[in-house]
């Protein structure tokens, strides 16, 4: 009977990790455009996810961190469901800035009796929808034991070579190639499966460190396995570099560097592999991405449109202030607030600062919980860290690689990418678990 039912649970947790790695790989594929089919494609995916994501989880089973985690994903969720709930007018009349669309309403011979908080019902539902997603995959990568985690980074380090390496040949073929899968963004560049350059430098910047933590891990007799791993890295940062995206190639070269040194530290006699690669390094980006990118650094910062979105999106959270307008409310509210003068060519569906966003839609209860997400996953870092040697790389790995897309959201929003949301949740869930010491043995 034990050894059926260990027979049954073996079973279990393959099927988990299979449905894991086919959602993983469906979210790099198709989950880097912003909405449309691809990203409907992920959603649907994810409900298979979603459904043997809540029938694994144990809550005892769970780290403390883990489940923290899970409770401000709940309480997140709940807020959204709030939003959408109708409520009296007379309610709604006190919230900011509803007094006016009221009036409004009024004005055009419409007297509601029921109203929705959220200012842009299906931006709200369309937010909620990506929110299941992700806590669709964090809870199922929390419920995989750690070899089944480590097998799924591996394949995500093989996905995102493959996909550096359709940015090589979309950089190569120049303006307008017929690689790219979304025409009306970034005429040149590497781009991958993404419609922004951006978030695909976001993606390679994660993985860099993971794939640096791979080679780390393995016993010194594994040593082509381990130089491949590396190489991994190496094609990993020039793709990143190939997509002449300014903060990405900052936030690819630093997470590098940090990588190497993990490596540096962690194993002896790494000292000259490592110089060699930065070496490897530095001549390919210089041969390959220099020219191009040395003409972005150039360009004044000052001039980005990035300033003006800051400048009158807070404003637009200074007015929305403490409720905030509703998640996925932005390009409603920003454009009621933006002056026309001001208004030109390109349309801000973001802020390009998702903490500010972020402040815009849910208010004080979304940077709380902003803030709690940040503060767990700090401390989650510094007690591995203070575990020290014992630990694998790969939870440091997982530490620099959740890092990334934390620090562009100053200046872009990658995490509303699913692909990247995808990887930020398999790395954060290895943050989050439990610390595991591992030996290595020779050959």
């Amino acid at each position: 009977m034990d050894q059926m039912r260990a027979a049954a649970i073996s079973a279990d947790d393959k099927l988990a990790e299979l449905i894991a790695g086919a959602a993983l790989i469906t979210a790099l594929l198709c989950g880097g455009g912003s909405r449309g089919v691809g990203d409907a494609i992920v959603s649907f995916v994810s409900v298979p996810v979603l459904f043997l994501a809540c029938r694994r989880c144990v809550w005892a089973a769970a780290s403390l961190q883990q489940r923290s985690a899970m409770a401000l994903l709940a309480a997140a969720l709940a807020w959204h469901v709030l939003q959408l709930i109708p409520l009296p007018a007379g309610w709604i009349h006190v919230l900011p800035m509803r007094a006016e669309m009221l009036t409004d309403l009024r004005t055009a011979g419409m007297e509601p009796c029921c109203l929705r908080a959220t200012m842009d019902l299906w931006g709200t539902v369309r937010s909620l929808v990506a929110l299941m997603t992700f806590g669709g995959y964090f809870v199922l990568f929390c419920t995989l034991a750690n070899d089944s985690r480590l097998r799924l980074l591996k394949l995500l380090v093989v996905a995102g070579c493959a996909m550096a390496l359709l940015g090589y040949a979309q950089a190569a073929a120049g303006q307008n190639s017929q690689l790219r899968l979304y025409g009306h963004h970034h005429a040149t560049g590497a781009l991958g499966t993404f419609a922004n350059r951006n978030h695909f430098a976001s993606l390679m910047a994660m993985l860099v460190p993971v794939a640096l933590s791979l080679a780390a891990c393995g016993s010194r007799g594994r040593r082509q396995e381990n130089a491949l791993w590396s190489a991994a890295a190496l094609v990993l940062l020039l793709g990143a570099c190939l997509t002449f995206s300014r903060t990405g190639f900052i936030l690819a070269c630093a997470s590098g560097i940090t990588g190497l040194v993990m490596i540096s530290l962690r194993r002896e006699r790494a000292f000259v592999g490592v110089a060699l690669l930065m070496l490897a390094t530095v001549g390919m980006v210089s041969i390959y991405a220099w020219g191009e990118l040395s003409r972005r650094l150039q360009q004044d910062p000052l001039t980005d449109l990035r300033w003006q979105y800051l400048r009158y999106g807070w404003k637009a959270a200074t007015s929305y202030f403490p409720l905030g307008s509703g998640p996925g409310s932005f390009r409603s509210v920003y454009a009621a607030i933006e002056p026309i003068e001001k208004m030109g060519g390109t349309y801000a569906l973001h802020a390009h600062n998702d903490f500010l966003e972020i402040a815009i839609e849910s208010g004080l209860p979304g940077v709380m919980l902003v803030l709690a997400a940040i503060g767990l996953l700090a401390r989650a870092v510094r007690n591995k860290l203070i575990v020290g040697d014992g630990l694998s790389p790969i939870p440091f790995g997982s530490m620099i690689a959740v890092t990334v897309p934390v620090l562009h959201s100053l200046v872009d929003y990658p995490l509303r990418t699913y692909a990247v949301s995808a990887t930020c949740a398999l790395v954060s869930s290895i943050v989050l678990s439990r610390a595991c010491r591992v030996t290595h043995r020779r050959g």
